[in-house]
C-alpha cells in the first residue's frame, strides 16, 4: 500500500478501487515488481502493463509515483500524479542524461471484480515537459 507521503492530499481511500490504484502505484510502479500486474490488470492490459513498467524503470530506476488527487465514481478512479526519477536509460530515444526529472500526468481506470478493465490510453502525461528536462543542458 502506498504510503503517506506517496498519496499527499488523497481523501476517502476506503473506496477499494482507490485502494487498488493505489497499489498498482506502490508495487507495480514505484517497486517495479511486474508479478503484480496479472492480478491488476485483464489479460489484455497486463502485457502492456509489464513491458511499460520495465521501460520505464529500466530508465528511471529511481522511480517514484506520488498520487497527489484521487477521484472516485463507481467503477472508474482518476488519479493525478506526480513522477520523479533519474534518468539512468534510454528513455523516449533519449541517451542517458543522469538528470534528476519530474513530470505529471494523470489515469482514468475502469474496474470490474479487483481489475483494470479499461484505461489503456486513457489518460495523459507531460511528455513534452519531461523531453524538455532531459534535453536540456
Amino acid at each position: 500500500m502506498a504510503t503517506f507521503a506517496q498519496t499527499k492530499g488523497v481523501r476517502n481511500t476506503n473506496s477499494a478501487n482507490k485502494k487498488l490504484l493505489l497499489n498498482i502505484v506502490d508495487n507495480l510502479f514505484n517497486k517495479g515488481d511486474t508479478t503484480y500486474a496479472d492480478s491488476y490488470f485483464v489479460p489484455e492490459f497486463a502485457r502492456e502493463e509489464k513491458a511499460f513498467t520495465q521501460q520505464i524503470r529500466a530508465a528511471f530506476p529511481d522511480l517514484l509515483i506520488t498520487v497527489d488527487i484521487l477521484v472516485a465514481e463507481k467503477d472508474m478512479v482518476a488519479a493525478r500524479w506526480i513522477a520523479n526519477g533519474t534518468q539512468k536509460g534510454i528513455f523516449l530515444g533519449v541517451s542517458p542524461t543522469n538528470k534528476k526529472v519530474t513530470w505529471k500526468g494523470s489515469w482514468f481506470w475502469t474496474f470490474k471484480n479487483g481489475q483494470v478493465i479499461d484505461g489503456m490510453g486513457k489518460g495523459s502525461w507531460d511528455a513534452l515537459g519531461l523531453l524538455k528536462q532531459l534535453q536540456s543542458k
